[in-house]
């Protein structure tokens, strides 16, 4: 009998191996093999808690195997129990030592519970063990990234053709970790692959749905949310991603109430979403359309703190009060300026240079760049940091940056714009005739470079309200550490604010760029005009296309800025003077930002 249950225990029969071992335990309670097997059974069926006390009592009667606490730790946190599964882990790691299996499990504990920083330790020690387990590479990466260590979590996926024996629900869970990291070509073929080993699988379906909604194909992503709540029996997991998706595309509806409902039922439930700084993030904006800003300031002040953590433990300099942008303490001086070659020969005429859009973030750039991309004669590669790239080519070869530009010969930098040109063909085919538009906001610390390769190029500086421009900082969830640490508080994004646009001021003085100053309000009130006056500044003919670019951007799918629902909508003024309403927990940064409201002609704000 002992050995018939465990036969349909391996043949993913759970339901009768469980039958088989209260069969067995009815004979025999102290069946050892039997109490096990009906453990695993039950925590298979999704019935962690009923296996709980049976674990728990074979690791007290026999507390030297190892096995005993591993597992029952597996089904504490099936249940959320981090604690105490933290406990039972270390018990086990503390009989055993070090195997990569039980330090995947205790990762993927305190990944669970939010602790990504220790969830990365556990899991780079596993995978010093078993460097090539897909699985243990696919969370590891994860942690990685919940780490906002981008780098790591490329490298840990970039060999996923190679991986052997992985199962659908790893190959998807890599597809949305590198959807997520830009990667779109290799997420969409692992998750074809996925879909075609298992295309009823829950945890494939759950992921097609989150690529669906970030690359704003809505009705595919209802139809699998549709599909998916019909199944009988969910795994936990994949019940609260479907949850969190549905979540997502209800505050893209009609009905916010809803929306609002769902994002505080998942939080109320003090599950692994509790500690999702993203899901705060997202009741935030919820709550902000709805137009209760003390509940979404409430929300957005639990997110930073969730999300700041891990960094500030692993990066506790950026949170020293110095500029996270560290590039902005390094600006060239006129006399350095006045060193570089005077002769531009060789250099990129204007129509060959590309066309810069910098701006602080959340200032509209993405709008700008998808109205330019509907240009036939223009073409754009979405956010890319190919710039900072090639500032680090250039330290490669021991020059310092910004200081070294001048000592740049003209082979040097014809083979640092062949480098840059290079990256950018792997993401965007230029068509004959057709110029690039390099859309990254914060380019604007990077001006020196762009003058010196590029002496000629055009560069478009998107303005908005500064007071506008943090709160919609604010309430975003970046990935970088910078701006992580940049926008913890209302007050360090404003300062963050003064410290890149103090830069640009400075350094467009001395480099004398070809800058075009457009606001966003005075584009959103009279978009033909300023287009027009945009694209004549680019020595372009007039294309009715511009004005059609939310249409233009639903053909685009994937967009990688935060602005990725909006831009598919028409034009419109709905984010225009958003700042009032959060005057009273603006009031600490004002003063930082009324310097900037006086350069650009803005108002200021009414008093709360």
């Amino acid at each position: 009998m002992s050995q018939a249950a465990f036969a349909f225990f391996q043949n993913g029969q759970f339901a009768r191996a469980e039958h088989a071992c209260r069969q067995l335990l009815a004979q025999d309670d102290g069946n050892v093999d039997a109490a096990l097997v009906l453990a695993l059974s039950l925590q298979a069926q999704g019935r962690s808690r009923e296996a709980i006390p049976l674990l728990s009592q074979l690791a007290q009667n026999e507390p030297d195997v190892y096995e005993y606490w591993s597992n029952l730790g597996n089904a504490l946190r099936d249940v959320r129990r981090f604690e105490d599964a933290t406990a039972a882990f270390a018990r086990a790691l503390r009989l055993t030592g070090p195997q990569a299996g039980l330090l995947f499990n205790i990762g993927l504990n305190d990944l669970d519970a939010g602790n990504a920083a220790d969830a990365l330790r556990a899991l780079e020690q596993a995978i010093a063990l078993e460097p090539d387990d897909p699985e243990i590479r696919t969370y590891c990466a994860i942690a990685a990234l919940e780490n906002n260590d981008k780098r790591l979590a490329r490298t840990l996926t970039d060999n996923w053709r190679e991986w052997r024996e992985a199962d659908p629900s790893t190959f998807a869970e890599a597809a949305w970790l590198m959807f997520r990291l830009g990667k779109i070509a290799d997420a969409e073929l692992a998750l074809a692959q996925a879909a075609a080993a298992s295309p009823d699988h829950p945890r494939v379906l759950v992921r097609q749905g989150a690529i669906h909604e970030r690359s704003n194909r809505l009705d595919q992503a209802w139809a699998i949310v549709h599909e998916l709540s019909r199944h009988p029996a969910l795994p936990s997991a994949v019940g609260e991603d479907l949850a969190i998706l549905r979540a997502s595309l209800a505050s893209r509806g009609d009905d916010l109430p809803a929306a609002r409902r769902l994002h505080e039922e998942l939080i109320s439930t003090g599950t692994v979403a509790f500690a999702n700084f993203h899901l705060n993030f997202s009741l935030a904006k919820v709550c902000d359309k709805l137009g209760d800003h003390a509940a979404a300031m409430r929300a957005l002040e639990t997110a930073h703190r969730l999300q700041a953590a891990p960094l500030r433990e692993r990066m506790p300099y950026m949170f020293e009060g110095r500029s996270p942008f560290r590039i902005t303490r390094h600006s060239l001086t006129p006399e350095q300026y006045a060193q570089w070659p005077a002769d531009d020969a060789g250099a990129p005429a204007r129509g060959a240079s590309p066309i810069f859009i910098v701006g602080f973030p959340r200032s509209g750039t993405t709008m700008l760049e998808t109205m330019l991309d509907a240009h036939p004669m223009l073409a754009s590669m979405d956010e890319r940091p190919f710039l900072q790239r090639v500032i680090e080519d250039m330290q490669a070869q021991k020059l310092e940056y910004p200081e070294d530009l001048g000592r740049l010969t003209a082979a040097q930098c014809d083979a640092l714009r062949a480098v840059y040109a290079e990256r950018v063909a792997r993401h965007v085919t230029l068509a004959d005739g057709q110029r690039l538009v390099d859309k990254n906001p914060l380019n604007l610390l990077k001006l020196p470079l762009i003058r010196r390769l590029w002496p000629h190029a055009k560069i478009v500086l998107m303005l908005r309200h500064p007071a506008d421009a943090v709160v919609s900082n604010y309430m975003q969830s970046f990935n970088s550490p910078a701006f992580v640490a940049m926008c913890e508080t209302v007050e360090s994004t404003a300062r963050g604010y003064a410290d890149a646009m103090d830069f640009w001021i400075g350094q467009r003085e001395v480099l004398q760029p070809d800058v075009f100053e457009l606001r966003y309000e005075d584009l959103v009130a009279d978009v033909e005009t300023h287009a027009r006056r945009l694209i004549e500044f680019l020595d372009l003919p007039w294309d009715d296309a511009v004005l059609r670019f939310h249409e233009h951007a639903r053909k685009r799918g994937y967009i990688s800025t935060p602005s990725y629902t909006q831009v598919i909508e028409p034009i419109n003024a709905r984010a225009v003077g958003r700042a009032q309403a959060y005057a009273a927990w603006l009031a600490p940064a004002l003063p930082v930002l009324r310097p900037y409201f006086e350069r650009w002609g803005y108002r200021d704000l009414d008093p709360p």
